[in-house]
């Protein structure tokens, strides 16, 4: 009897030291952060973005982030006819999972998927520059007249998506990061595109101006951390980023620091569209976070 307890007494021992190892698995996540693009991303490791996802992995115990700052193609890009494909460091395994990417029907068709979203983010709409007074009648739809149109590579404002409204119109894509930015308004205000598919009507460049209508149905799309999990060995990793995200996400939303960072971040002012009511902490993630 006494042989008999001394066993039991070893095997609950081992599942006590099992069970802790269990909670204090660390899990380490490369994410990047990509393309400034304000309030969320205003430069390299600044903005709303990085402030909510530094949050999250602070929240979240056993979840370890190693952040990045790649180009935007990384993540996602965009073929010469203005189609989404998925970059090449996130196809790869190179990179875990990209932050401030709007979870789209296109990129889900590519089989990118998405943690629950912190901000519903922003309605696209055409820009042209202020002396150009071709489009000033355009409305919400209709033909461009052979116009050439610039698109940042990869961007939820894409090619296909504005040809659900326009048609008869030229894409020329350039890169997303700042340099292709720059580039994009510098082709519009010399007359080398004549418009320019434009993410937020609250970040219009200075000597452009809003023509036709924000398109609603290109946005605005949650806004969060997509993964891409080709193999069942990539989406084992890809589905263990998207709970500890998820649970960290949940957890800073309970704690109100999610709130705080949207209100008083000075990633230019905060973020009014945060999206402060999501799911609540799962049964485990309460336990990883006792």
């Amino acid at each position: 009897m006494a042989l008999r307890l001394t066993r039991v007494l070893q095997i609950a021992f081992l599942f006590c030291i099992w069970s802790q190892s269990l909670v204090a698995e660390t899990r380490v996540y490369k994410i990047a952060q990509v393309f400034p693009f304000p309030p969320w991303d205003v430069g390299p490791l600044e903005g709303v973005s990085i402030d909510v996802m530094m949050a999250i992995c602070e929240a979240n115990a056993p979840m370890k982030c190693q952040f990045e700052v790649p180009p935007a193609q990384d993540c996602f890009d965009t073929d010469d006819q203005g189609n989404a494909s998925v970059g090449l460091a996130l196809a790869s395994g190179q990179i875990d999972g990209c932050l401030t990417w709007f979870k789209t029907p296109a990129r889900e068709r590519l089989g990118a998927e998405f943690g629950h979203g912190y901000s519903r983010g922003s309605i696209p709409q055409l820009i042209a520059s202020n002396g150009n007074s071709e489009f000033d009648m355009l409305g919400a739809d209709g033909t461009l007249n052979q116009a050439v149109v610039g698109f940042l590579a990869g961007f939820f404002s894409d090619a296909a998506c504005l040809g659900t409204h326009y048609d008869d119109f030229q894409a020329v894509i350039f890169p997303s990061d700042q340099a292709g930015l720059a580039e994009t308004v510098a082709a519009l205000l010399v007359g080398a595109i004549d418009l320019a598919f434009w993410g937020s009507l609250n970040t219009v460049p200075s000597g452009t101006q809003l023509v036709g209508e924000p398109i609603e149905t290109c946005g605005p799309e949650e806004l969060g951390l997509a993964v891409y999990p080709p193999s069942m060995r990539r989406k084992n990793h890809s589905d263990a980023l998207r709970r500890d995200y998820n649970c960290g996400l949940a957890l800073i939303r309970a704690n109100g620091v999610l709130e705080d960072i949207c209100t008083n971040s000075p990633h230019p002012g905060g973020d009014p569209a945060c999206l402060l009511i999501g799911p609540p902490p799962t049964i485990q993630c309460l336990a990883d976070n006792p």
